[in-house]
């Protein structure tokens, strides 16, 4: 059943889908009257309807169940990585929808070469719906302004209980289970995993994450580029949930 993101919500009988949503479902898919069709609301809901009416710019859908429903991490997942070049930062960006990152912080760092403005963000955005039409996720990842290293130190590494962790291959070499530590008496409510740029972080950006509480987790024996080292911290963050 083909999906599409609606982010009105399901409070009313019908909704109307309009922009690329409407386009997608009128110009490529040649949708019609009748056909049924899932939705989604970016923040968990998701409902199932029948399309009542079709016009130029804007397609009508009745809605006939509806639900809530989200497949996250008990542990949200927040990714603070170095943009890659070209098309790598999109395919990073999907592949973290994917997997259930919360939120993704792109990085500006002293090594650097890559930044986004707001029309490459609104693309990274757009990546995320459609990331979670293919899916099956119902909860948009949600991506903010690039932020320089410093800030993220000084804004997001003091938060209660936030496992801090940055891939560097000077840390410690873990089994998975043993990458978060938590506890009824402490519990865990995020972990916030930073990937560098290539070439890493510079020396005295790694000494400011450790004065703040950072633990340095080793990948493994390779160089990896900016993109699977981020995938691969991601997913050990989450094998070491369960």
């Amino acid at each position: 059943m083909h999906r599409f993101y609606c982010p009105a919500g399901f409070a009313y009988d019908t909704v109307e889908l309009t922009g690329a949503e409407a386009h997608h479902l009128r110009q490529v898919l040649r949708l019609e009257v009748g056909d049924e069709v899932e939705l989604f609301d970016g923040r968990g809901g998701h409902a199932v309807g029948q399309i009542e009416a079709v016009a130029k710019q804007a397609a009508c859908i009745r809605i006939a169940r509806r639900g809530h429903k989200t497949e996250s991490p008990p542990c949200p997942v927040i990714l603070a990585t170095a943009m890659p070049k070209g098309d790598r930062f999109g395919w990073l960006v999907e592949k973290a929808t994917e997997l259930g990152v919360a939120r993704l912080i792109p990085l500006i760092t002293q090594r650097s070469v890559v930044t986004a403005g707001s029309g490459k963000l609104d693309k990274l955005r757009r990546t995320v719906i459609e990331a979670c039409k293919q899916c099956g996720r119902n909860d948009l990842m949600s991506i903010d302004e690039p932020v320089r290293w410093s800030d993220v130190v000084a804004k997001e590494f003091d938060v209660p209980h936030r496992a801090i962790l940055i891939a560097h291959p000077g840390g410690e070499r873990r089994r998975t289970g043993e990458w978060l530590v938590s506890s009824a008496a402490s519990p865990q409510p995020d972990v916030l995993i930073a990937i560098g740029p290539e070439g890493g972080f510079a020396d005295e950006e790694i000494e400011l994450g450790q004065r703040h509480g950072a633990r340095l987790v080793n990948l493994g024996p390779h160089v990896l580029r900016v993109e699977t080292a981020a995938i691969a911290a991601v997913v050990l963050a989450l094998k070491s949930e369960e």
